[in-house]
Formats: structure tokens, C-alpha cells, sequence
């Protein structure tokens, strides 16, 4: 309920634009009239939500094609993200961008009659107030009149808002969690997967107080029938009867002579109840050997928080990060303090596609981005190795409306907006974001269960080669001490 209230209030900002009068630099520019939507006139589809509505982006009233009468240039600042966009700056300083922000930014350059020049940012960040009451990126550089747009695309809050415009909206979309798909590995103690702790320390007690029950039983009725005289040798018949209940609980052949009601009882339960132990241990032994179940550890925010051998990689001056250095409880302060204890680390967003491969795959690294460049990384590993290695946790958090931003009363932002909403009311840009997640879906359904058909290596049944090394060494130290002079 609170995420929809948020995201009403954000559209109700952002789509409600009317008439708008234009002048830039004295050059006369027709007004405009962008479409007053609501709601209930759209559809969120997905988690990267594109609007979809019913009625016309632009109203009948609004002018055919709004263009600017002279040739304008504009100073447009970008930096990378993938998919978003791509950034190559040769060593002049030449800077070429692709990708579907790149797309949208030369449609809008063609529909509206202005031309472009691209710049970076010098600490290659989106955004955030700094300690001395300015802002850092390309937030800063178009607040500082340093550029007249960036592309972004930039999350809408409120901080944000009061220092810079937004245009139309470009996307919806949500923070998910990314970390390498856990994998199947042989288990050295999987012999003792079956039973869990507690079963296995009941079956050994049980075989203590069977063969404890059948030796007193058994010597009641020799004492008795003796006239209470005691048996010679009788304090081996105590082992003799554990090693018996053992051997039955094994399956091993035994000899095992009762004579009485009393024994045949207690023998008849407990050869019945090994029998179900054991059958039940085999087969759950031959399951877990052929079929193993890969255990997913990282759907939440607070798993990976309580976890404190994982570190988390977030991209620098973001929305997000802003966020986490003002907030004072809960969980997004919790995922804050991670940053006290080394686990945080910050990379600009050309560094994370980068990261996703060199660390999350291969190491205990969790990267916390949006839910766009997570399926980037899925498409692209998928089309370049064929199989999953990357796991998105279930978790979406974080929810955020996406567009460009201009400076604060900028007079052609408004035009751009316009444009935009034309083209997004044919999903245009959603249109390019597909082809650059060509294999986006191929890993979401990857299951977790894994089939084995390969030989075992000493490597997976090593626990059981040191349980029967330890056995022996047992059994030479028991021999040593009966051999030894009383």
C-alpha cells in the first residue's frame, strides 16, 4: 500500500503538466499541452513497469510537432549503465554513447532540431549532497549550470527535486539482490544428511538400552533359576548383547537365542524398528547421492545483512545511498552499518557490470542494483556461457521512478518531456531495452535441484574414508590396553 502511494504521488507530479509556455534564448517556441493522465487509466506491467494507457499520451489540442525554430546546442552530460546506456571516450576526450538512453536522447535531438555535446562526470556518479551543502556527479554539474541535461536515467526523490527538474517518466523500477547461484558440491559428511543430530543420538542411546534391557532380563532368569547364583564371565555378556542389537540395527546376520515371552518381545520391537531405520537411512542416502538440493541462501535484505561473511557492493551517490546515510532506524540502517565493518563497498556505475563478473560470481559478493541491470548480467552470461551462474533474490525493495533531468526552471525541459511521452506511449524505449536483454528470462525458472551422474571423487567421500581410520585407530588402542599386563 505505501509503495502505491508513493508511486501515485510521484506520477501526479510528473504527468500533470499543462499548457506550458516555452522561451528559450529569445528563440520563440510554440506552447505545449502534455496529456493530464490518471491512475486508473494505466497499467504497471512487470516490475520494470512501463505505462500503458488507454487514452492518447497527448491531448487532440496539443500542437502537431513541436520543434525548436534554430539549431540549439546542448550540453548533455552522461555517464554508464548498463543497459541503459554505454559511454567509450577515446583519449582526446571524445565521448560516444549507445544504448537505449542513447537512442532516446538522438530521437528527441531529431524530433525537436538541437544538436549535442556529451561530457562525463570527473567522479563518474549520478548524484548526492556532499558535507559542504553542494552535489556531487552529474546532478551537481547540471545544478551548477555545468550541463543543461543528464540522461541518467536519474531516480525521482524529493531531495533530488528541489535542486534540479525531472522530466517524464522513462521506467519504474526496483532494487533486487544479485549473487552467484549456489552450486552443487560434494558433500564429504553427506552419509550423515539423512538423520539430523538428534536421530542419530537416540539410535545410539537406543542400542545402549536395548542391550541393557535384554542382559538384566536375561540375568534375572538365570539368578532366579540358580537360586540367585551369579553367572561366571557374566560382565561380557552385557557387551555381547549391545554388539547383538547393533549387528540387528546394521542388518548383519547375528545368533540370537531367547527362550522367554519377555525377550521375544523386546527383540521382535527392535528388529521391527531397525528394520525401518535402515530402509528409510538407504533411501534417503541413495536420494541426497543422485539428487542434490542447491540451497538458496539470499532472497532478503536481512539474510544477506545477518550474514557477515558476504560483502554487499552498492554504486556511489545514488538515491539508495543518499537514503542510507540520513536514515536513523530500520532496516535501510541496518544495511548502512555494514558499511562500519568493511562489508559495503561503492564503485561507480561503470564499475559494476565489471563487478557482477570478477566478484559476485566467484566470490562471497552480493550486488544490491536495480532490477534492470541484474537481468543485463543474466542475459549476458547466459548468451556467452550457456548456463546460470547468477541468482536474483525474490526481494524488491527500493522502488523508483526514472527520467532526465535538466536545471531547476529549465525552459525546454518541457518540450523534451513531451516528446518522451509520445514515444513512451509506444514502448518505444522498453522496445530497445529488450534487444539488450535478448536471454533476460532463460536463468529465472533455473531450478535448484541438480541431478548427479558423475563418480564420486575422494574428495566428496572423504568423511567416510576418516570415519574408518578413526575406527581403526579405536580398535588398535582397545587392543593395546587388553594386551597390557593388569
Amino acid at each position: 500500500m505505501f509503495t502505491s502511494m508513493v508511486v501515485g504521488l510521484h506520477l501526479a507530479t510528473l504527468l500533470s503538466a499543462t499548457n506550458v509556455s516555452v522561451l528559450l534564448s529569445g528563440l520563440p517556441v510554440r506552447s505545449l499541452a502534455t496529456a493530464n493522465l490518471t491512475l486508473e487509466s494505466c497499467q504497471a506491467t512487470s516490475h520494470v513497469t512501463q505505462l500503458r494507457c488507454e487514452v492518447p499520451v497527448v491531448q487532440a489540442t496539443a500542437p502537431p510537432a513541436f520543434r525548436f525554430q534554430e539549431a540549439v546546442i546542448l550540453r548533455v552530460a552522461a555517464e554508464e549503465w548498463v543497459p541503459h546506456i554505454r559511454v567509450m571516450e577515446d583519449p582526446p576526450g571524445n565521448v560516444t554513447i549507445s544504448g537505449p538512453m542513447a537512442n532516446l536522447l538522438q530521437t528527441l535531438a531529431d524530433a525537436l532540431h538541437f544538436r549535442y555535446t556529451l561530457v562525463r562526470p570527473p567522479d563518474g556518479a549520478w548524484g548526492i549532497p556532499t558535507s559542504g551543502g553542494d552535489w556531487n556527479g552529474m546532478i551537481g554539474m547540471v545544478k551548477r549550470n555545468e550541463a543543461d541535461l543528464a540522461l541518467g536515467p536519474f531516480g525521482l526523490t524529493y531531495s533530488r527535486s528541489r535542486v534540479v527538474d525531472f522530466s517524464s517518466p522513462i521506467l519504474i523500477d526496483y532494487y533486487r539482490i544479485l549473487v552467484r547461484r549456489p552450486r552443487s558440491e560434494p558433500e564429504p559428511l553427506g552419509f550423515l544428511m539423512p538423520f539430523r543430530w538428534a536421530v542419530w543420538v537416540v539410535l545410539v542411546a537406543c542400542v545402549g538400552v536395548v542391550g541393557v534391557v535384554l542382559y538384566y532380563v536375561s540375568m534375572t532368569y538365570h539368578l532366579l533359576g540358580r537360586g540367585g547364583v551369579k553367572i561366571p564371565g557374566s560382565e561380557h555378556l552385557l557387551l555381547s548383547h549391545c554388539w547383538t542389537v547393533y549387528s540387528a540395527l546394521l542388518g548383519a546376520p547375528f545368533m540370537w537365542k531367547v527362550e522367554r515371552g519377555v525377550e521375544r518381545v523386546v527383540v521382535a520391537t527392535w528388529c521391527i524398528m531397525s528394520m525401518i531405520v535402515a530402509r528409510s537411512y538407504s533411501s534417503a542416502l541413495t536420494s541426497l547421492l543422485a539428487v542434490r538440493t542447491v540451497p538458496v541462501k539470499y532472497n532478503y535484505l536481512r539474510q544477506i545483512i545477518d550474514d557477515h561473511k558476504i560483502n554487499l557492493i552498492f554504486e556511489k551517490a545514488t538515491a539508495l545511498v543518499e537514503h542510507m546515510s540520513t536514515v536513523q532506524q530500520g532496516i535501510y540502517k541496518d544495511l548502512a552499518d555494514t558499511n562500519l565493518t568493511g562489508r559495503a563497498h561503492f564503485l561507480p556505475s561503470s564499475k559494476l557490470y565489471d563487478a557482477a563478473y570478477n566478484k559476485v560470481r566467484n566470490k562471497p559478493y552480493a550486488l544490491l542494483v536495480e532490477e534492470t541491470t541484474c537481468n543485463k548480467v543474466y542475459s549476458d552470461d547466459f548468451s556467452k556461457y550457456g548456463r546460470c551462474d547468477f541468482y536474483i533474490g525474490k526481494e524488491l525493495y527500493w522502488p523508483l521512478i526514472f527520467g532526465m533531468i535538466g536545471r531547476k526552471g529549465s525552459p525546454f525541459l518541457p518540450a523534451i518531456s513531451d516528446r518522451m511521452e509520445r514515444l513512451a506511449s509506444h514502448n518505444l524505449y522498453f522496445k530497445w531495452l529488450a534487444d539488450e536483454l535478448p536471454n533476460a528470462t532463460a536463468c529465472l525458472r533455473a531450478s535448484t535441484r541438480v541431478t548427479t551422474d558423475e563418480a564420486y571423487s575422494l574428495q566428496g567421500l572423504w568423511g567416510v574414508f576418516v570415519l574408518f581410520t578413526g575406527g581403526m585407530l579405536m580398535a588398535a588402542v582397545v587392543m593395546l590396553c587388553e594386551m597390557a599386563p593388569i
